[in-house]
């Protein structure tokens, strides 16, 4: 048997690639060499200096790689664990990873992933109901992403409704985050040197053309005549509890409801419900010096346990 002191030399002098750096140049590029060369020990100490926002998955590819060589399974497959948490769309690649590697992977993604998509779910209705609509945008179609995985194919029955949610809520995210991008409207255009007036100024415009909100205080506003609210049946205990949301109302100049729309989502189940029983609504109009207007209108909406 070849001492380990020679065998270290003769590795070093028969070309193989050099894995020494120095302090603060470690990188997953060097835990790669260090690995491809057989030296598992000392590419698990490069990846453990390797920042983790720095290529989470390979990072966690490659430390399961050397604990499988090493023999230290059950470490394997926490460090896979890991992996599918942080970055549960991750795919390793079957030309460069071992097919044993690739079986521990799958089999691991297949028991995680269903919790993981429940979370994910979680956390993006939470960042909806906060209204930071781009995030939950970005997290319920990373959701539907996750429901598509081959690796889900098992679990398809059980996680249906998580679907229908997730797919509801990415559209009503998607038009939040639209909605609070044209809010923000676009920045401001340099002044300008006003040009002297050429023309008369225009006439008044017509007082009914006009839409009015509860910051024209000239103007009394709309008094409910009928406005009946939509049953609220909760498909399933699941979704028994107390929601919240705000529906904005342009109410025209004879008491009809020229349109409706959600500010603040409901629930997704029951908006369009709302909505559709909105448009039927009538007022005594909005009154500005004894003329009916145009007014839009804001109601909080509340819907309560059963």
């Amino acid at each position: 048997m070849i001492p380990a002191l020679v065998a270290v030399a003769l590795w070093a002098l028969s070309g193989a690639p050099q894995t020494s750096a120095a302090p603060g140049t470690t990188d997953l590029a060097a835990a790669r060499a260090a690995y491809a060369a057989g030296n598992y020990e000392d590419a698990l100490n490069r990846l453990a200096a390797t920042p983790v926002d720095t290529m989470v998955g390979e990072v966690d590819e490659y430390r399961a790689l050397c604990l499988l060589a090493l023999g230290r399974s059950a470490e394997a497959e926490r460090s896979l664990e890991d992996l599918v948490t942080r970055q549960p769309l991750f795919k390793m690649s079957d030309t460069d990873v071992s097919p044993r590697l690739i079986t521990m992977y799958r089999d691991t993604r297949k028991r995680l992933l269903p919790n993981t998509a429940r979370d994910l779910y979680t956390k993006a209705k939470t960042d909806f109901e906060q209204q930071q609509y781009a995030a939950s945008s970005a997290e319920f179609k990373d959701l539907l992403a996750i429901l598509d995985d081959e690796d889900l194919a098992d679990s398809t029955s059980t996680l249906a409704d998580l679907r229908l949610l997730a797919e509801g809520f990415a559209k009503l995210a998607d038009a939040g985050a639209t909605a609070a991008a044209n809010a923000a409207g676009p920045p401001p255009a340099p002044a300008a040197q006003p040009a002297p007036p050429t023309t008369p100024p225009e006439p008044t415009a017509d007082p009914s053309a006009k839409i009015y909100t509860d910051d024209d205080t000239t103007v009394t506003p709309p008094v409910t005549i009928s406005a009946p609210y939509p049953t609220w049946r909760p498909p399933s205990a699941a979704f028994n509890h107390e929601y919240h949301g705000l529906l904005r109302l342009v109410i025209d100049a004879s008491g009809h409801v020229e349109s409706a729309a959600m500010i603040v989502p409901v629930n997704i189940a029951y908006d369009p419900l709302l909505l559709a029983a909105a448009k039927d609504w009538t007022f005594k109009p909005a009154q500005l010096a004894g003329q009916n207007v145009k007014f839009q209108k804001q109601i909080s909406v509340s819907l309560t346990p059963h």
